[in-house]
C-alpha cells in the first residue's frame, strides 16, 4: 500500500456523510422495503425471493454511490490545488489516477458487506456460504464500471457541478435501473429504457447469483462494455483537462 493510497483511503473513509449515504442509508432502505412490501407477500418462498431481490438492489445502490463519491472527488482536488501540489512530487499522473480507481473500488466493499449482513440477520435472507461470497465478489467486480463513470465525471466537471451531478446520476441510475422498484412493474417503454442503463445489468449480476445461477453472459458483456466506454471517455477528457489544472 503506497503512502498516497493510504492517505486517500483515510481521507474518504473518515467522511461521515459519505459513510451515511453509501453504507447506512442502503442498509436502512433494505429493512424498510423488505419489512413494508415484503410483508405483504403470501408465502415464505415469495418473501425470500422479495427479500433477496431487495437486498441485491440496495447492495448495488450503495456500491454505485460509493464508487461515484470516491472518484468524482477528483474535481474538488483539482479546484483546491491539491493535484497541483502533487504535480511537484515524484508521483506520476498515472499513479494518481490509479490510486483514485483503487480507492473507489475498495470503498464499495463496506456497503456490499453491511447490506448483505442486514439482509441475512435482519431480513432473514437464506443463501449458502458460496452464494454469499459469490454475491459480494460479483458486485464488487461489477462496481468497476461505476468507478470509471465517477472518474469520467470528476475529470469532466468542476467542483461546483460535481456534487450535484453525482446525486443526480445516482438517483437516475437507481430509479430507472430498477433498484428502488422492480423493473417488471414499469411501463413497457421504461422497461426497454432500463436495459440501456448500467445499473440494471449491475443488479442483474447479483440477482443471478442470489438465485443460485451464474451471472448471465449478457449482463457481464453489458457491464464490460459500459466500463470500457466510460474509461475511454475518461482518457479523452484527461488529455484535454490535465489533473493538475486548477480550472478549465
Amino acid at each position: 500500500m503506497t503512502p498516497l493510497f493510504a492517505f486517500q483511503l483515510r481521507r474518504v473513509a473518515r467522511n461521515r456523510q459519505f459513510l451515511f449515504f453509501t453504507v447506512l442509508l442502503p442498509a436502512l432502505f433494505t429493512v424498510f422495503f423488505t419489512k413494508i412490501f415484503g410483508g405483504q407477500v403470501g408465502s415464505s418462498a415469495e418473501y425470500q425471493s422479495y427479500a433477496a431481490g431487495s437486498m441485491v438492489s440496495m447492495m448495488a445502490y450503495g456500491s454505485i454511490g460509493a464508487a461515484l463519491g470516491a472518484t468524482i472527488r477528483i474535481s474538488f482536488d483539482r479546484a483546491s490545488g491539491w493535484l497541483r501540489q502533487l504535480r511537484v512530487t515524484p508521483v506520476p499522473q498515472t499513479q494518481i489516477v490509479g490510486v483514485d480507481i483503487a480507492v473507489g473500488a475498495l470503498l464499495t466493499v463496506p456497503s456490499l458487506v453491511v447490506v448483505a449482513l442486514v439482509g441475512r440477520f435482519v431480513n432473514g435472507v437464506q443463501l449458502g456460504l458460496g452464494a454469499w461470497l459469490g454475491l459480494v465478489a460479483v458486485l464488487w467486480a461489477g462496481s468497476v464500471a461505476f468507478v470509471a463513470l465517477g472518474l469520467l465525471l470528476g475529470l469532466s466537471l468542476d467542483e461546483k457541478a460535481a456534487g450535484g451531478a453525482m446525486g443526480l446520476v445516482s438517483v437516475v441510475l437507481a430509479m430507472l435501473g430498477g433498484l428502488w422498484v422492480p423493473v417488471e412493474i414499469f411501463p413497457e417503454s421504461m422497461q426497454v429504457l432500463a436495459r440501456f442503463l448500467p445499473s440494471y445489468w449491475y443488479a442483474q449480476l447479483g440477482r443471478d447469483v442470489a438465485a443460485g445461477s451464474a451471472p448471465a453472459v449478457m449482463a457481464v458483456l453489458a457491464l464490460v462494455g459500459f466500463t470500457a466506454g466510460f474509461a475511454a471517455l475518461a482518457v479523452l477528457v484527461a488529455r484535454r483537462r490535465p489533473l493538475y489544472a486548477v480550472a478549465g
